[in-house]
């Protein structure tokens, strides 16, 4: 094959070789693995996403999101769903869920002690801004899912784990929670439900696009080591 051919199959996006299919399922089961590591940089990035909404500072925000390690297993929800590897979804169905629970109690916890100011957790309430929302969720599902699969192009997976927000929907939960503001709860709540399916899907999509069912006994391998792994912990 000349130099020319190899650049224009390593220029394309969509070339995906098994090594890196197999690499990139290995990774992102191991980044997901509900461990000390995990729930300790998710308390953490909690702590300080509620902070920052307290403080109303988006910088301190976005510094919490930096943080957070509650991306990888909604990505790996949506490509055991493109294999169909009902096991891995469900155990990490339930990592999702319970990461919610605590990063809603941190905040609850945190706005209890601290109070919060008049007017510091602002969410659009109109069409507009849930499809924009949608698009924005969706889109970063599609870039984070390449990064993954794409070594040269990871560094932007932190700029992804900004833009995607799904932290911070869940702080302004708990935050509204504790003042009774079932308003402001209630936009948080469908603001997060909104970047949830809209990830889901994009990286859906993608692992779809990128033929990963060819990978699916690597996907299974690594489901029933994490379902061990959890079962030893119990």
């Amino acid at each position: 094959m000349s130099d020319k051919n190899k650049a224009c199959k390593t220029d394309n996006i969509l070339d995906v070789t098994k090594s890196e299919q197999y690499r990139t399922v290995e990774e992102l089961f191991d980044n997901c693995q509900a461990n000390p590591v995990y729930y300790t940089l998710l308390i953490l990035s909690s702590l300080i996403i509620a902070c920052g909404l307290l403080l109303v500072n988006p910088i301190i925000i976005i510094g919490g999101i930096l943080v957070t390690p509650f991306l990888t297993p909604i990505l790996v929800i949506a490509l055991s769903i493109s294999v169909g590897e009902m096991k891995a979804m469900r155990s990490l169905s339930f990592l999702v869920l319970k990461s919610a629970f605590i990063i809603i109690a941190v905040s609850f916890v945190l706005a209890l002690l601290f109070g919060t100011q008049p007017d510091s957790l602002i969410f659009g309430d109109s069409l507009r801004v849930a499809i924009l929302y949608f698009v924005v969720a969706v889109t970063s599902g599609v870039a984070a899912t390449f990064a993954w699969t794409r070594k040269e192009v990871a560094d932007v997976l932190p700029g992804l784990a900004i833009a995607v927000s799904l932290v911070p929907p869940l702080s302004a939960l708990g935050i509204g929670l504790s003042n009774f503001d079932f308003y402001i709860s209630r936009l948080a709540f469908l603001t997060f439900t909104f970047n949830l399916i809209g990830v889901i899907l994009g990286s859906l999509v993608v692992f779809s696009i990128l033929k990963f069912h060819k990978s699916e006994q690597v996907i299974h391998k690594e489901a029933v080591e994490q379902e061990k792994e959890s079962e030893k912990k119990q």
